[in-house]
């Protein structure tokens, strides 16, 4: 996981990249496929990460009343179970239709087109800031 400040120069980091236009540039295919976006992070979070708090584990493997099953065969009672899934894209349900696009727009299927998805053009893709610029750039492309 890669952390960024969420306030540098005293100001929120989506103040500087809106100013200067950073959140605007279509550089999202020229990055390497894995690349994702760093947590922006006041100290907080990293450090209740270094803390254990939450307390990070595998998945479990059963639920046995109040109590959870560790890989490990340990049991342990919990009072609640948060499951931190993440921002990942994960659309396995898509596979099948060949996910892999052009800005948006799907190179195996004409007429179909994607929006939301991290990096799709550019910083704010997959950020309310961003998506209705991208969705506004797909149907220009899908009415040609």
């Amino acid at each position: 996981m890669k952390f960024s400040a969420q306030r540098p120069f005293g100001r929120d980091l989506h103040f500087w990249l809106d100013r200067t236009g950073l959140d605007y540039l279509p550089i999202g295919p020229l990055l390497p496929d894995g690349f994702t976006t760093p947590v922006l992070d006041t100290g907080v979070y990293r450090t209740a990460l270094d803390r254990r708090r939450p307390d990070r584990r595998s998945m479990f493997t059963a639920l046995e009343g109040s109590k959870v099953v560790w890989p490990d065969k340990q049991r342990e009672h919990v009072d609640a179970i948060i499951l931190a899934t993440g921002y990942r894209p994960d659309l396995p349900y898509l596979a099948k239709l060949g996910t892999g696009h052009d800005r948006g727009l799907s190179r195996r299927h004409r007429g179909l087109g994607f929006v939301g998805l991290e990096w799709q053009r550019s910083l704010s893709s997959a950020t309310l800031r961003g998506v209705g610029r991208d969705a506004a750039h797909v149907v220009h492309r899908l009415l040609r």
